[in-house]
Protein backbone atom coordinates (compact mmCIF):
# COMPACT_ATOMS: atom_id res chain seq x y z
CA UNK A 1 0.00 0.00 0.00
CA UNK A 2 2.71 2.55 0.76
CA UNK A 3 4.25 1.75 -2.99
CA UNK A 4 0.82 3.00 -4.40
CA UNK A 5 0.82 5.99 -2.22
CA UNK A 6 4.66 6.87 -3.27
CA UNK A 7 3.99 6.46 -7.02
CA UNK A 8 0.84 8.67 -6.33
CA UNK A 9 2.96 11.34 -4.59
CA UNK A 10 5.66 11.27 -7.23
CA UNK A 11 3.23 11.33 -10.17
CA UNK A 12 1.11 14.12 -8.31
CA UNK A 13 4.72 15.94 -8.32
CA UNK A 14 5.33 15.43 -11.87
CA UNK A 15 2.65 16.59 -12.46
CA UNK A 16 3.14 19.90 -10.44
CA UNK A 17 6.49 20.45 -11.95
CA UNK A 18 6.26 20.02 -15.44
CA UNK A 19 2.65 21.72 -15.62
CA UNK A 20 4.86 24.31 -14.16
CA UNK A 21 7.60 23.95 -16.39
CA UNK A 22 5.17 24.44 -19.56
CA UNK A 23 3.91 27.28 -17.99
CA UNK A 24 6.61 29.53 -17.01
CA UNK A 25 9.48 28.03 -18.95
CA UNK A 26 8.34 26.83 -22.50
CA UNK A 27 8.11 30.01 -24.53
CA UNK A 28 7.13 28.02 -27.91
CA UNK A 29 4.25 30.64 -29.06
CA UNK A 30 2.89 27.78 -30.59
CA UNK A 31 2.55 25.67 -27.86
CA UNK A 32 -1.10 26.56 -26.74
CA UNK A 33 -3.37 26.37 -23.84
CA UNK A 34 -2.20 22.82 -22.53
CA UNK A 35 -3.57 21.17 -19.47
CA UNK A 36 -1.91 18.02 -17.70
CA UNK A 37 -4.72 15.97 -16.96
CA UNK A 38 -2.68 13.06 -15.02
CA UNK A 39 0.77 11.50 -14.84
CA UNK A 40 1.17 7.58 -14.32
CA UNK A 41 4.70 6.67 -13.40
CA UNK A 42 6.07 3.32 -13.64
CA UNK A 43 6.98 0.79 -10.58
CA UNK A 44 10.45 1.38 -11.01
CA UNK A 45 10.04 5.68 -11.22
CA UNK A 46 12.40 5.73 -14.63
CA UNK A 47 9.18 6.60 -17.44
CA UNK A 48 6.51 8.79 -16.45
CA UNK A 49 3.51 8.85 -19.26
CA UNK A 50 1.79 12.39 -18.68
CA UNK A 51 -1.37 12.52 -20.39
CA UNK A 52 -2.81 16.37 -21.24
CA UNK A 53 -5.54 18.33 -23.37
CA UNK A 54 -5.53 21.11 -25.39
CA UNK A 55 -8.00 24.13 -25.83
CA UNK A 56 -8.46 24.55 -29.54
CA UNK A 57 -8.99 22.31 -33.06
CA UNK A 58 -7.56 19.71 -34.01
CA UNK A 59 -4.96 21.75 -35.68
CA UNK A 60 -3.85 23.55 -32.15
CA UNK A 61 -3.56 19.56 -30.87
CA UNK A 62 -1.42 19.02 -33.74
CA UNK A 63 0.75 22.47 -32.38
CA UNK A 64 0.82 21.24 -29.56
CA UNK A 65 1.90 17.70 -29.95
CA UNK A 66 4.98 18.73 -31.87
CA UNK A 67 5.52 21.35 -29.32
CA UNK A 68 5.71 18.96 -26.40
CA UNK A 69 7.49 16.09 -28.93
CA UNK A 70 10.43 18.82 -29.69
CA UNK A 71 10.76 20.06 -26.02
CA UNK A 72 10.40 16.61 -23.97
CA UNK A 73 14.52 17.31 -23.41
CA UNK A 74 14.03 20.88 -22.65
CA UNK A 75 11.43 19.74 -20.09
CA UNK A 76 13.29 17.00 -18.76
CA UNK A 77 16.35 19.38 -18.06
CA UNK A 78 14.31 21.59 -16.25
CA UNK A 79 12.57 19.64 -13.77
CA UNK A 80 16.46 18.40 -12.51
CA UNK A 81 15.79 20.66 -9.58
CA UNK A 82 12.27 19.87 -8.18
CA UNK A 83 13.23 15.95 -8.55
CA UNK A 84 14.70 14.22 -5.38
CA UNK A 85 15.38 10.19 -6.59
CA UNK A 86 18.09 8.91 -8.05
CA UNK A 87 16.70 8.48 -11.74
CA UNK A 88 15.18 11.61 -13.46
CA UNK A 89 12.50 9.55 -15.37
CA UNK A 90 11.86 9.22 -18.90
CA UNK A 91 8.71 11.78 -19.68
CA UNK A 92 6.32 10.01 -22.68
CA UNK A 93 3.20 12.51 -23.64
CA UNK A 94 -0.09 11.92 -25.17
CA UNK A 95 -3.35 13.31 -25.97
CA UNK A 96 -6.14 12.72 -23.44
CA UNK A 97 -8.96 12.27 -25.75
CA UNK A 98 -11.07 11.22 -22.56
CA UNK A 99 -13.06 14.32 -22.60
CA UNK A 100 -13.58 14.46 -26.32
CA UNK A 101 -15.08 10.69 -26.16
CA UNK A 102 -17.48 12.50 -22.96
CA UNK A 103 -18.25 15.01 -25.12
CA UNK A 104 -19.39 12.47 -28.34
CA UNK A 105 -21.78 10.26 -25.76
CA UNK A 106 -23.41 13.21 -24.46
CA UNK A 107 -24.10 14.38 -28.20
CA UNK A 108 -25.26 11.37 -28.88
CA UNK A 109 -27.31 11.26 -25.84
CA UNK A 110 -28.97 14.23 -26.41
CA UNK A 111 -29.78 13.32 -30.14
CA UNK A 112 -31.42 10.17 -29.20
CA UNK A 113 -33.24 11.82 -26.93
CA UNK A 114 -33.96 14.42 -29.91
CA UNK A 115 -34.83 11.77 -32.36
CA UNK A 116 -37.57 10.04 -29.24
CA UNK A 117 -39.29 13.23 -28.64
CA UNK A 118 -39.36 13.67 -32.45
CA UNK A 119 -41.48 9.99 -32.86
CA UNK A 120 -43.40 10.52 -30.04
CA UNK A 121 -44.65 14.30 -31.38
CA UNK A 122 -45.83 12.55 -35.39
CA UNK A 123 -47.80 9.43 -32.88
Amino acid sequence: MSDKKRLNRYADLIKRSVGNIIETKLEDPHKGFITLTRVKVSPDLKIATIYYTVLGDQEQRDMSKMVLKRSTGFIRNELKPYITSRWLPELRFFYDDSQDNADRINQLLKQIEHDTRNSEDDS
